[in-house]
């Protein structure tokens, strides 16, 4: 009702210019197929004024066209702000020149879009009305919603139901004329903006909060897969030994007795474990990784191999330079080859050697196998070494340059890599403000918000060097600074196209 209240008030203050519904007034027609009394017409002119999204060139709006999974993160990227975002996504299909790069990448950063289990985006695929549902609702924090059933309530996705209630209860999408939801069916451009709208003057305008600034220090994720809480107990010691965050990797579609009788050769967890590309997908976002430096993992053993969802909680995260250590849970099975094969889902990270337990193993039994393990240090953020070198040198054409190291843990394994030997680094152009390239290896990472410079040498990902001649926005990895080189002097030496950077040690 509060939320009713505020759009009829906006909508009188406006003099109907976002009506969005057939009982509000009718607006003037922007685009040729949408009538003034239809009921998407304020959204779509709302949409269209806001620049959020942008009619075809023959004057149509194109009201009933589907709308891409791509088209979709571009739309309420726009509404949110357009805000900044990393250059680069964990999607297979997501092109780093896409005009939707950014907006893929914050969807995925702020929690809205998971992708599928095979490691891709969607971009070309129609979003279904339960999809457009189930992100709005993440949007708005997944709050806890019930609702009368729509006559096709079985046919919604696990997943978006309490979506489709949330969205049910405050009017947010609307169901069919003949009362079903329709989930599976793609959604309208006209439906995308009207729902946009509605959950926009709902939420009273409010955008999903950027992704938080890393923590800095050593910290500790404990990730476990648990269907029968054995491997939840042993997550639990860890989490008190080790004064960890526990994170429960839970299916988007819950195990149920019947998945795990194994005793079935078609039961669902033989069918996945006999699938190599099986990725069960998750339920709700990922941790931020960025935060840790250490990730235990564990898992039960199903026919001697982690669970196939194991593996879409590696490949949907970027483990650069973290140490992963595995741990299992089994009546008789040791550990075997899951880790191993595990090991492929993250190879940039650094896997220490796993451990099998029973799931009745004491917290002591834990305890004495941690106190065993050489774990990262739990200050990150060490200073270089006295004596050590402060200065890099950036050969180019013939031409070197110096730069000062920055002081973090992260410059100080650059050091330690560059004591082996000159590196050379093949670099490309990106984004006409940057050159990146592979340095070969993970380094720690020590990200925070960083509004680059140019000269400025950063870590991304872990293991990308990248020199800045222009400024962005992200959260970063300090490396350096070039000194006494502008601008247009960066851009003159790196050229426009690929170019080779031998980076060695100064004095």
């Amino acid at each position: 009702m509060n939320a009713m209240k505020r759009f009829q008030a906006l909508a009188l203050a406006l003099c109907a210019v976002l009506a969005l519904t057939a009982t509000t007034c009718a607006v003037e027609p922007a685009f040729s197929d949408v009538a003034a009394d239809s009921p998407y017409a304020g959204a779509i002119q709302w949409a269209a004024e806001n620049g959020y999204v942008n009619g075809y060139s023959d004057g149509r709006f194109g009201a009933g066209d589907n709308v891409t999974r791509a088209q979709m993160a571009a739309i309420f990227h726009r509404s949110a702000g357009s805000p900044a975002a990393s250059r680069t996504t964990r999607f297979s299909d997501v092109q780093p020149t896409a005009y939707y790069v950014t907006a893929a990448s914050w969807a995925a950063d702020s929690g809205l879009v998971n992708g599928y289990a095979d490691g891709r985006f969607g971009v070309n695929d129609p979003v279904t009305r339960q999809q457009v549902a189930a992100i709005l609702w993440r949007w708005a924090g997944s709050p806890e919603a019930q609702a009368e059933n729509y006559p096709d309530e079985s046919t919604i996705a696990s997943y978006a139901q309490t979506a489709v209630d949330w969205c049910r209860t405050n009017g947010i999408l609307a169901a069919r004329t003949d009362g079903r939801f329709d989930p599976q069916t793609p959604a309208a451009r006209a439906e995308v903006v009207s729902a946009l709208y509605q959950y926009r003057t709902l939420s009273g305008g409010e955008v999903p909060a950027p992704a938080p600034t890393p923590d800095q220090g050593g910290k500790v994720l404990v990730a476990c897969f648990s269907n029968t809480n054995n491997t939840e107990n042993i997550a639990k010691h860890l989490e008190t030994i080790l004064s960890a965050d526990l994170y429960k990797i839970t299916p988007e579609v819950p195990y149920t007795a019947a998945d795990l009788n194994y005793s079935d050769s078609g039961c669902r967890a033989n069918r996945e474990q006999n699938d190599d590309s099986a990725r069960p997908a998750i339920s709700g976002a990922l941790p931020n990784l960025a935060d840790y430096d250490t990730v235990f993992l564990g898992y039960p053993i199903w026919w001697g191999q982690a669970p196939k969802i194991l593996y879409t909680f590696l490949e949907s995260g970027e483990f650069g330079g973290k140490t992963i250590v595995p741990f299992c849970t089994s009546g008789s099975s040791g550990i075997g080859s899951s880790a191993e094969n595990l090991r492929a889902s993250a190879s940039s990270a650094n896997w220490l050697e796993g451990q099998r337990f029973s799931g009745s193993a004491s917290q002591e039994t834990v305890e004495a196998w941690v106190n065993g393990l050489n774990l990262p240090a739990a200050d990150a953020a060490k200073p270089a070494r006295e004596g050590e070198p402060s200065a890099l040198n950036l050969t180019v054409n013939g031409t070197t340059l110096t730069a000062t190291l920055s002081d973090n843990s992260s410059a100080q394994a650059l050091r330690d890599l560059l004591a082996e030997g000159p590196r050379t680094i093949q670099m490309s152009d990106y984004g006409s403000m940057e050159k990146v390239g592979p340095l070969g290896r993970s380094l720690p990472t020590n990200n925070e918000e960083i509004t680059t410079q140019a000269g400025d040498l950063i870590l991304y990902q872990g293991n990308q060097f990248v020199i800045y001649y222009a400024p962005n926005s992200w959260n970063f990895t300090r490396l350096g600074h070039v000194n006494n080189t502008s601008a247009s002097e960066l851009r003159e030496l790196l050229g426009g196209g690929d170019v080779s950077v031998t980076l060695s040690l100064g004095e």
